[in-house]
């Protein structure tokens, strides 16, 4: 074994072993049988982000999720908000950006007829 193949194996050891800390007991027991970290990493993004079709699924949803968004009958402002940044950091973690004016111009047109007055202020 020559010397550069060593100290690849020290690294991917080193590696796996952080991996392995950083998991609780469901997800060690899933990956600990693996030895290559590029193999554990391929399983965590396969387990928590799914395919690139599942990926492109998810993304579809939010999106529509997102152009669909209105403050439901009832539901406070804070709430009204809460749902709609997690609509937003969902799209964000698969990497789909909004400028944060297209933000705000939705949650505004978002909001019922009962607030125009208050949403043209604020405009």
């Amino acid at each position: 074994m020559s010397e550069e193949e060593r100290k690849k194996i020290q690294i991917n050891d080193k590696a796996l072993h952080m991996l392995f800390c950083s998991f609780g007991p469901d997800m060690y027991s899933k990956v600990s049988s693996i030895e290559s970290t590029k193999e554990v990493w391929d399983t965590l993004e396969t387990t928590y982000e799914g395919t690139s079709d599942v990926k492109e699924t998810k993304i579809g949803i939010l999106n529509l999720s997102y152009e669909n968004f209105k403050m439901e009958p009832n539901e406070t402002v804070s709430k009204m908000f809460d749902r709609f940044s997690i609509i937003v950091n969902g799209l964000k973690g698969f990497g789909e950006t909004i400028p944060e004016d297209k933000l705000v111009r939705k949650l505004l047109y978002s909001l019922p007829e009962s607030w125009d007055g208050k949403r043209t202020a604020i405009i």
